[in-house]
């Protein structure tokens, strides 16, 4: 598919259709009207805006915008970055994100090789700083916005090729003045995932998080799923109920500290469990510490790059601090890419990379 089919959206020239999900899709683009000697140098960035055929549903509209808004607040390296923001020539809204090469943990981890300790909780320390980072979000006037994201799951971290982890998809998240809200008894979230709040349907603050984050560390170290069942109500069960095996029995070369320090952000007694996910980055990095496992963001880095699809690991040589450039060769790659069907069709995140279901 030729840029001159997609045609551009604000300032922004498409490039390729990276996804296309349930309510939203996704192009590679850069931005218009570069001068002379510019090309090159401006990244390539994600743009996503709500599908043709539901443009005309406000709903669809407001959702995007909601996510956009509350994204743009939230000032981390370990979280998925709004760029820009706009109103289309259709009066559709779109959002710019950064564009990340890399893989979501979940894919990470499938590998038969689990994670060292030390890069297990270095990834899951960034992803609480990025998760500290949208529950501190706040207002022009300086007013907590109250964010709580309620989808913290292994498909929701993404990591870079690198090695950064970020923290994605503020599509379900609360917030004090979201627009668009849950209506009552409409699930939301990633059941396994859920915090014993959540599946009792009682109201929730950033310790929620918490939980789900305790969960994806717990899962991530030893190496298997945590709350697990055939439905729906068997999945709240485990949540409720289950005992969760101290760390220790579960992966050879865990010790107490890391045990206690994931054993208490999965207190079913919220007021047991960590405050906030900045303690809980705190707590993970000192007992890595402590036990003396190293992290390398480089090996994690590598690692990324070979969980990659074969056909994206050559932009891998591309990738910099300041992201994908938009250079002759990025681009005349991702054509290729494109045509060949590489690129993943169902994410909506800002990676490139195929995931399993998408929302938007």
């Amino acid at each position: 598919m030729e840029s001159a089919d997609l045609g551009a959206v604000g300032p922004y020239e498409l490039l390729l259709q990276l996804a296309k999900g349930g309510m939203a899709e996704v192009f590679i683009a850069r931005r218009a009207g570069a001068g002379p000697g510019e090309a090159g140098r401006e990244p390539l960035v994600a743009l996503k805006r709500i599908r043709a055929d539901l443009r005309a549903e406000s709903g669809y509209s407001s959702m995007l915008l909601d996510e956009a808004g509350l994204a743009s607040r939230v000032a981390s390296p370990n979280f998925v970055q709004v760029l820009d923001r706009g109103i289309d020539e259709g009066g559709a809204p779109y959002i710019v994100m950064e564009l990340v090469v890399g893989v979501t943990l979940k894919q990470l981890t499938r590998s038969p090789e689990a994670l060292g300790i030390g890069d297990a909780l270095d990834l899951i320390a960034q992803a609480a700083d990025g998760l500290h980072a949208a529950h501190e979000a706040r207002d022009s006037s300086g007013e907590l916005l109250q964010v709580i994201h309620r989808d913290i799951s292994p498909s929701n971290i993404l990591v870079g090729v690198d090695g950064r982890a970020r923290i994605c998809d503020l599509g379900l998240a609360w917030a004090l003045r979201r627009t668009t809200r849950t209506k009552t008894g409409m699930v939301k979230g990633k059941l396994s995932y859920f915090s014993p709040e959540q599946a009792h349907a009682r109201p929730l603050d950033r310790r929620s998080d918490v939980f789900s984050l305790g969960v994806v560390a717990w899962e991530v170290l030893a190496g298997r799923r945590l709350f697990v069942g055939s439905n729906m109500l068997s999945i709240l069960h485990a949540v409720l109920e289950r005992e969760v095996p101290p760390l220790w029995t579960e992966r050879d070369g865990v010790g107490n500290a890391v045990t206690d320090a994931v054993a208490r952000a999965l207190e079913r007694d919220r007021d047991a469990r960590w405050a906030t996910a900045a303690e809980f980055a705190g707590a993970l990095r000192g007992a890595a510490e402590r036990e003396r496992h190293a992290a390398s963001r480089e090996r994690v880095g590598g690692r990324v790059a070979e969980v990659l699809p074969e056909g994206l690991r050559p932009l891998v040589a591309g990738y910099g601090p300041g992201g994908l450039l938009a250079t002759r060769e990025s681009v005349a790659a991702l054509r290729a890419m494109h045509a060949a069907g590489v690129v993943g069709e169902r994410d909506s995140s800002g990676m490139m990379a195929v995931r399993g279901s998408s929302r938007g």
